[in-house]
């Protein structure tokens, strides 16, 4: 049987920030934005295989169920942290199976409800070295600088091709820095209909906009491996790109989903993944440039 890879991508998140004042980069929008309509609660849905959907309109968290217990992955704001563990509910899974958490990246509206999940199942928190520093500090850490949240403890570092398994399932950490020092893409593979799917999750790839990327002082080699994680994500071949920001994604296919529509109704032609990721980079790329002819016209 032909093995017919998709990717569901939990993608850098396309929110863009602007410089708000000193040491901030998100404009007062951007923040009502996160903080209101897009961490609204949404009915729960499955995507593919043992993967559901649990989070908000526009900020992802995605349940991945085994007869062991289950994997939650993102817990999106911290006012998210009941949504999320309601639509778990309204599946007809129960929240105390949750037995692992991992997340994208570390940022508010990606990890905001993590201390309150933890506490509410008792789940092992899983992350990068990096992203571990921010997740027990509760302050963002990434080059945009922005909210924090409460802190929560790690329970386990995951390093660049490691494993985490749990029942049926397991999924291999790919650490794709830049967006925040240790975003992580997640890798599986699930069985449906048949055939096997490879998933993927990313972490995310070049820092949110305002932040220099040349120059500056708190992250000096911030071009340097925002560029290698370019190149990591050049290597992926996604059917399917599911982002962290999804609402745009999902517009009239939610349904086709719930009802198991073949092929996936988010199934992208091939080799669309590799387009977008050359054209960040090149966009990227140029930001770099903007930001050499700012240092030097200091």
């Amino acid at each position: 049987m032909r093995r017919l890879a998709i990717l569901i991508v939990l993608l850098m998140p396309l929110v863009v920030f602007a410089q708000a004042g000193p040491g901030g980069f998100i404009s007062s929008e951007q923040d009502a934005q996160l903080k209101g309509p897009w961490s609204d609660g949404v009915e729960p849905f499955p995507i593919i295989a043992n993967i559901y959907y649990v989070g908000g309109v526009n900020i992802s968290s995605y349940l991945i169920t085994t007869p062991q217990g289950h994997i939650l992955m993102d817990t999106g704001m911290p006012r998210m942290a009941k949504t999320v563990l309601a639509n778990v509910e309204k599946l007809g899974f129960k929240p105390n199976d949750i037995r692992l958490m991992i997340s994208s990246h570390a940022h508010v509206d990606h990890i905001g409800g993590h201390a309150e999940v933890k506490k509410a199942t008792g789940a092992q928190v899983i992350a990068s070295a990096e992203d571990a520093k921010a997740l027990e500090a509760g302050r963002d850490m990434s080059p945009v600088e922005y909210d924090g949240w409460p802190a929560v403890r790690v329970d386990r570092i995951i390093k660049d091709g490691e494993t985490v398994t749990l029942g049926t399932v397991t999924l291999r950490a790919v650490l794709t820095p830049g967006h925040t020092p240790g975003a992580t893409t997640w890798v599986t593979t699930v069985q449906d209909g048949g055939r096997s799917y490879n998933v993927v999750f990313p972490g995310g790839a070049a820092p949110n906009g305002g932040p220099l990327v040349v120059g500056n002082p708190k992250h000096p080699n911030l071009a340097e491996i925002t560029l290698a994680t370019y190149g990591k994500l050049k290597q992926l071949n996604p059917d399917i790109v599911l982002q962290g920001h999804p609402q745009q994604a999902f517009m009239g296919k939610v349904d086709a989903m719930k009802k198991g529509a073949r092929p996936h109704p988010l199934l992208q032609e091939p080799g669309t993944w590799l387009k977008q990721q050359e054209q960040g980079e090149a966009n990227f790329r140029k930001r770099i440039e903007a930001d050499k002819a700012k240092m030097s016209g200091r």
